[in-house]
């Protein structure tokens, strides 16, 4: 199965531990993308060892990146019928 890009949260009251970060770093194949959040991280992984890992660590929510595509705002010329 192919990568998947995934958002990783810590629910906890704190910021991220970095010991976390950097168990969520070593997963075999894992890409962190972004971890600029205080409590957010992206990461691009394979969906089981991944999940497997957040099963020993408590605090972290993961859900699969939703992309939504922004509408087209730029205002057009109709034309009427001919």
């Amino acid at each position: 199965m192919a990568k998947q890009r995934f958002v990783l949260r810590f629910a906890g009251k704190r910021a991220k531990p970095a010991e976390d970060v950097e168990r969520i770093r070593s997963v075999p194949g894992a890409t962190m993308l972004d971890e600029s959040s205080a409590r957010m991280l992206l990461v691009e992984s394979h969906e089981q060892p991944l999940r497997d890992l957040l099963e020993s660590l408590p605090g972290w929510v993961v859900a699969p990146e939703q992309v939504i595509p922004l509408p087209d705002t730029r205002e057009r010329i109709e034309r009427g019928p001919r």
